[in-house]
């Protein structure tokens, strides 16, 4: 037999004569010698229910007597075996522990167990190759345990009595070992401009093999857009050619191909805008009053409308509206020039949803005015 400590178990017996009672001890040497105590005198019915006591043995007997006469006896034919108990109570299951963190493995045990080995599993204890510490005080009730790279959603944890194989407890269901994202840019606050490269970068913790880049426009409530459905996570960056998304509100997540719970995203909003670039009047023009002149730009990303101004000191001020709006796909407007002479005239466009998006003259132009001899 094997019986556990704590456990309730019957002594039984048969009696030949009306003995009336009998006293029953138990040893743990073998039967060479009796000193522990059962019961000094119970009645002779053939059986006693015994909570085992924390008496750990391979070689344990009971001694049945008469209480009147202590040459009626008999013993156990063999050894039987008193053993403790344990039971690990985490990770017991669903856990998420992560790569290179410091996790708290704890049991409970019954009996005078002295120290037990503990072992981790990822096939979901079919095998325990495993070692985490092979002699840890079975009286601390606690490991703190540095999780391994070694990423499984199958993992589990045995405990095992270092003295006795046959003494252990595992956890009752999978927990999960995961690795980790950090994503380092963008990280919010940027400002990129559509059609632009810029790196996302990150680091991870743990043998991750691909992951998935994405991005939001509305603050990471949802992130319909892939940027990259797989890339080898250890590149750690990847060069991305900014998309015509304009928004205040993007963010960027990372997260593993395998296991997308293993993510992370920007920490604040970034700006993708869109670019106006002007490319008439770009300085030495001479523009007479009264004449049509084409102001012309570029745009890069779907920018609606823009505002055209222009400056008669050189760019330092644009009190002058040439006109309020007019739609940015036109890439130009025919300009009628005013009756504004001047030397260091400069032209200003300007995103009306977004004053950051602007561009103007590099260099003066002139305005003329215009002499007809008659």
């Amino acid at each position: 037999e094997v019986w556990a400590v704590g456990t309730s178990q019957d002594i039984t017996w048969n009696k030949v004569g009306s003995a009336p009672n009998v006293k029953l001890e138990y040893s743990t040497d073998g039967g060479t010698t009796y000193p522990n105590l059962i019961t000094a005198s119970t009645g002779n019915t053939g059986t006693f229910g015994w909570t085992i006591p924390d008496a750990i043995s391979a070689t344990v007997k009971v001694k049945i007597s008469d209480g009147n006469n202590a040459n009626a006896f008999d013993i156990s034919d063999a050894n039987f075996k008193i053993r403790g108990s344990l039971a690990v109570t985490a990770p017991n299951g669903n856990e998420s522990w992560n790569v290179a963190t410091t996790q708290t493995i704890t049991w409970t045990k019954v009996g005078s167990i002295a120290n037990v080995k503990l072992e981790y599993s990822t096939d979901q204890g079919t095998t325990y190759p495993n070692l985490i510490s092979g002699s840890v005080p079975a009286s601390d009730l606690f490991y703190n345990w540095v999780i391994p790279d070694d990423i499984s959603a199958n993992a589990r944890v045995k405990i095992t009595d270092a003295s006795d194989a046959t003494v252990y407890d595992d956890s009752n269901n999978n927990f999960r070992i995961r690795g980790s994202f950090t994503l380092t840019s963008p990280n919010g606050a940027e400002v990129w401009d559509v059609g632009s490269g810029h790196n996302i970068t990150w680091t991870k913790v743990g043998s991750i093999a691909n992951a998935k880049l994405e991005y939001s426009t509305d603050g990471g409530g949802t992130y319909p857009n892939v940027i990259l459905g797989s890339i080898d996570a250890s590149t750690l960056s990847f060069s991305w050619t900014i998309p015509d998304a304009i928004s205040t509100l993007v963010k960027v997540r990372i997260s593993d191909v395998s296991d997308s719970v293993v993510n992370d995203v920007s920490n604040a909003n970034f700006k993708i805008r869109g670019v106006l670039t002007l490319t008439s009047p770009v300085g030495s023009e001479v523009w007479s009053v009264a004449s049509s002149q084409a102001i012309t730009w570029t745009r890069l990303g779907s920018i609606s409308n823009a505002k055209l101004e222009y400056s008669i000191d050189g760019g330092a001020t644009y009190p002058n509206v040439i006109i309020s709006s007019v739609a940015a796909s036109a890439l130009t407007y025919s300009w009628t020039i005013p009756d504004n002479i001047s030397a260091a005239v400069r032209v200003k466009i300007t995103n009306l949803s977004d004053s950051t998006v602007t561009s103007s003259s590099p260099v003066d132009f002139k305005i003329a005015g215009v002499l007809t001899l008659t």
